[in-house]
């Protein structure tokens, strides 16, 4: 069964491409879907691009004319779901309070992390980073690291305008996140949980986290 992870207004284009208009764009959209189900179900060094192209209905050419190398269709596949986390985290912390504004991002990265396909795709690259450690890097820079430059940005800007008090934005950016991820994570990919925690909980879980972490960059006076 294929794993949707993209839409036709996805808004990230991947190097490569070279034709458009709408009918290019629902190919494209069929090479990522084909793909995304494939690498997922025969791991990526069985993975190949005539099945890709099969799976899509497309030709093998028009694989490559959107893609040069299974590298960058892996990785339209990670920047485009993370564009669309990318944009709604941006969305969640324009012109908010900072505690809202966090457990806004707080409440939608966990979330993502836990919609079908994340874990699946996460284990997957885990499991081909030792044989393809580009695949690790392609994955990081697309997805952890975007996500953490974007909230690291925004601390920055609270930082400077006295707000709150984050001398390292990045460093804090990072332990945000992992702090929201906590145990959770490390459980499901162990198959200790076999279910993500119900939403109630994930509620729980942010709230704490944005009170401990709002407590620890307040600004107090001397």
């Amino acid at each position: 069964m294929a794993i949707p992870l993209v839409s036709p207004s996805d808004p990230a284009a991947p190097a490569g491409l070279t034709e458009r208009g709408p009918a290019s764009q629902a190919k494209r959209d069929a090479i990522v879907n084909a793909a995304a189900a494939i690498f997922l179900e025969q791991g990526y060094w069985a993975a190949s691009i005539d099945e890709i192209a099969r799976r899509a209905n497309v030709s093998k050419a028009t694989v490559y004319s959107h893609f040069d190398n299974k590298h960058a269709l892996f990785g339209a596949i990670v920047g485009q779901r993370c564009q669309r986390t990318l944009s709604s985290i941006l969305a969640d912390m324009s012109d908010r309070p900072v505690g809202e504004a966090l457990t806004a991002v707080g409440r939608q990265f966990l979330d993502v992390l836990m919609m079908p396909g994340s874990l699946p795709l996460y284990r997957l690259v885990l499991a081909e980073a030792p044989r393809f450690p580009e695949l690790g890097r392609i994955f990081y820079e697309a997805g952890p690291d975007r996500v953490a430059s974007a909230l690291a940005q925004y601390l920055e800007q609270l930082h400077k305008r006295g707000v709150l008090d984050v001398p390292d934005p990045r460093l804090a950016a990072e332990q945000f996140f992992g702090a929201v991820l906590g145990q959770i994570h490390v459980r499901m990919l162990l198959g200790v949980a076999s279910e993500p925690p119900p939403a109630d909980e994930r509620e729980r879980v942010v709230a704490n986290v944005v009170r401990l972490f709002t407590l620890g960059v307040s600004r107090r006076s001397a």
